[in-house]
Parts: structure tokens; C-alpha cells; sequence
């Protein structure tokens, strides 16, 4: 009787690594997110980026990495100021296919002009 539980035990073994499969993919898509995310900031040398958390959908497929940017103090203050950054990336499995900044402004893209009806 023992040889009737050797398919069950094969389906559930290959359920347990497909879904292993898609944990890998969100890591992954969180760590290369983050380094897309330090590699595009344009400032390093001025003002250090620190990247503070992240969050991504189910799989990875949409995943934001949060920071703060520090910058030098204008008098009067005398301590720097600490400013928010975030990016959001999309991947279709684990290949980016877009990466955008959604702030600081400065880095963020402008939207585009409306046409006018004239």
C-alpha cells in the first residue's frame, strides 16, 4: 500500500518548489531594484542616497524602494536636511521593464503637456 503515496508525494514536492520559485523572484526584484535605484541617483558624491525600506506587489512584479536624501544645511539651520526619495521598478519575471523615479521632484519625470484645443 506504501506505493500509492509516491504521486501525491511527487505532486506536492514540485508544488513546494513552484512556489519557492515565485518567493526568488520577489527577493530578487526587491535587491535589483534597489540597485537600479543607488546606480540612476545622480548626486552621490553631493548628497548620499540611504535606502530605507521597500515594498513590492505579489511576485515582484511592481516594487518601490524608499530613501532619504541628505543635503547640506542653509543658514541659518545648521543641521542637514534629510529629504524623501522613492523609485518604483516593474518587471515581467524577474527582467525590469521600467524604472522611474517618483520623488524628489527634480528627479521624477514631468508629465507631458496637454494639447490645447484652440
Amino acid at each position: 500500500m506504501k506505493h500509492r503515496n509516491r504521486p501525491l508525494l511527487a505532486v506536492l514536492i514540485s508544488l513546494s518548489f513552484a512556489a519557492v520559485s515565485g518567493c526568488t523572484s520577489y527577493y530578487k526584484n526587491v535587491e535589483a531594484c534597489k540597485d537600479k535605484t543607488r546606480a540612476d541617483y545622480p548626486d552621490a558624491a553631493s548628497a548620499p542616497l540611504k535606502i530605507t525600506g521597500s515594498g513590492a506587489s505579489y511576485h515582484g512584479s511592481r516594487v518601490v524602494v524608499h530613501g532619504t536624501i541628505q543635503t547640506a544645511p542653509t543658514p541659518p539651520a545648521t543641521k542637514p536636511v534629510l529629504v524623501s526619495a522613492a523609485a518604483e521598478c516593474t518587471f515581467s519575471e524577474t527582467s525590469m521593464t521600467n524604472f522611474q523615479w517618483l520623488v524628489p521632484a527634480k528627479l521624477a519625470p514631468k508629465p507631458p503637456a496637454a494639447a490645447s484645443d484652440d
